[in-house]
């Protein structure tokens, strides 16, 4: 769920993106654009949501390929632990003609995609993606800027004001009407 007004995201992962948490993360994508150099970049929750995206776009569909990318990656971890492989950071390369796809696990919450041209060597490409991918998680295990603390103590009194004021169940009830009325 994106609040534009205050710039936060509840991802379906459970997970919090706070202003200085996007901040943190677009300076690393960024980053990493410049530095592999990247043709697209990718970010997204375990279950697909997009987080950030940076790069030639044209005309994909994003939405699908985080999706499609968050399960491509939740499949070969899987794979790896069956044949007893598995480590964090796992990182799957697809070569092709004209580019290369590398999708990695970026801690517990995300997974990147980055788009690199073939011409891009890959050592130095894997090299500074398993970089950034060790970053990421890091920002969100960084501490919070003043704001973001005021702002994330607003949102924690909010909901459990409205716990306490309301009995769970007729909140259910009261969203089962609504949506039925819709």
């Amino acid at each position: 769920m994106a609040n534009t007004a205050n710039q936060y995201y509840r991802l379906r992962s459970g997970l919090t993106i706070l202003p200085s948490h996007q901040r943190n993360i677009d300076d690393i994508l960024s980053k990493l654009v410049q530095k592999v150099p990247a043709r697209f970049v990718l970010l997204t929750d375990v279950t697909g949501q997009i987080i950030s995206v940076r790069g030639e776009q044209g005309k994909i569909n994003v939405v699908a390929l985080g999706s499609l990318v968050a399960g491509d990656l939740a499949a070969s971890q899987e794979i790896a632990r069956l044949m007893g492989e598995y480590e964090d950071f796992q990182m799957i390369l697809r070569e092709g003609q004209l580019t290369h796809t590398f999708i990695v696990e970026a801690g517990r919450y995300f997974a990147l995609m980055v788009q690199v041209s073939q011409e891009v060597p890959l050592g130095w490409a894997r090299m500074l993606i398993q970089d950034a991918s060790k970053q990421l998680p890091a920002v969100m295990e960084k501490e919070l800027d003043k704001q973001d603390t005021a702002f994330s103590q607003k949102m924690e009194a909010e909901t459990n004001q409205v716990l306490e004021s309301e009995n769970l169940s007729d909140l259910f009830d009261d969203a089962l009407d609504d949506l039925w009325s819709e």
